[in-house]
């Protein structure tokens, strides 16, 4: 679904900043908002000052660069223009519709799509306008910093975020040839040794509709990935981990038991009893015993719950991070 979504508004984003390269241009202002129900925050408003090919504005098939989404049906009548849109992503099917009126300092228009993903039935619309500023421009030399913004990895602090931009950065026909290089020996450093590289990774490969394999484009071995995270099993990413890792939770549940059973104090008559039975996960009678799982689960939730999966705060994040690389 993220790709699909993604694909989606990537093409919204051509529609509503109109960026044409090699030509002369002028500086517009330009607003957009996507809305999606059942996602639990609105998406706000985003504003940006852009510089577009003059007369682009008037024709989105100028406009309609996703490969994964096809225009048809483009009708002008007057000043207004309407088109209908499919985008499909491995199988996963969107299909809506999009209008636009323009005036004479300005536009504005909206589009809707609807389909499913895994099974469930999603719909999102867009909302976006423009207004002219005025001032002549480069739209050559404003392609060069929308590229360099699409390809700055500077705010990346973790190679999880670098596996979030496989889909750009590993495309065959991505503007950022060195970045995948990059994303590729920082994930084989990594995901063996980092639990949240590693979900990442797994998260990634395993989507539906993901294009890119990240591992099979990397090279890395799974298995023996897999075998070496395992050895880093602790308290912090037991929880994380012990699915992929059933020996090893299993040792370090163990572990853990004997462990803190052997720092009880007991008395001297029954200590050889309550030791076995502390060892065995009983406790003495009318206690409740430390089990490593208890242990695990307390860690988990002192640190949020931590399951590889972003919050909503870090979607919000990305949302915005997406959205601004498209410039609308």
């Amino acid at each position: 679904m993220k790709s699909l979504i993604s694909a989606v508004l990537a093409l919204s984003a051509t529609l509503s900043c109109h960026a044409a390269f090699a030509a002369p241009g002028e500086y517009w202002e330009v607003t957009s908002k996507m809305e999606m129900p059942g996602m639990p925050f609105a998406m706000p408003a985003t504003t940006s000052k852009v510089c577009m090919g003059k007369g682009q504005e008037s024709d989105p098939r100028r406009t309609s660069g996703n490969k994964d989404c096809e225009m048809t049906d483009v009708k002008t009548s007057g000043n207004k223009t309407t088109w209908k849109a499919r985008c499909n992503q491995n199988g996963e099917i969107m299909t809506g519709s999009g209008e636009q009126t323009v005036t004479a300092n300005g536009y504005e228009g909206r589009m809707r799509f609807e389909g499913k993903s895994h099974g469930r039935d999603m719909n999102m619309s867009m909302n976006f306008s423009g207004k002219k500023l005025g001032s002549s421009c480069d739209t050559e030399e404003a392609g060069k910093k929308m590229k360099a913004q699409i390809c700055d990895t500077s705010h990346f602090s973790s190679s999880a975020d670098w596996v979030g931009g496989a889909e750009m950065f590993l495309n065959k026909d991505t503007p950022c040839p060195e970045q995948g290089k990059q994303l590729c020996e920082h994930v084989r450093k990594d995901a063996p040794r980092d639990t949240r590289t590693y979900l990442a990774l797994l998260q990634h490969d395993q989507m539906r509709g993901v294009q890119i394999s990240v591992a099979r484009e990397c090279h890395i071995d799974m298995d023996s990935t897999t075998r070496q995270i395992c050895k880093t099993i602790n308290e912090r990413n037991y929880s994380d981990l012990s699915g992929y890792c059933p020996a090893e939770a299993k040792a370090f549940r163990e572990a853990q038991r004997r462990k803190e059973c052997e720092g009880r104090q007991y008395s001297a008559e029954t200590r050889a009893e309550d030791l076995k039975r502390c060892l065995e996960g009983k406790g003495p009678k009318g206690t409740r015993s430390f089990t490593a799982d208890e242990g695990a689960a307390s860690k988990a939730g002192d640190n949020g719950g931590s399951n590889g999966m972003p919050s909503s705060g870090q979607i919000l994040d990305g949302a915005k991070k997406l959205k601004g690389l498209f410039g609308f």
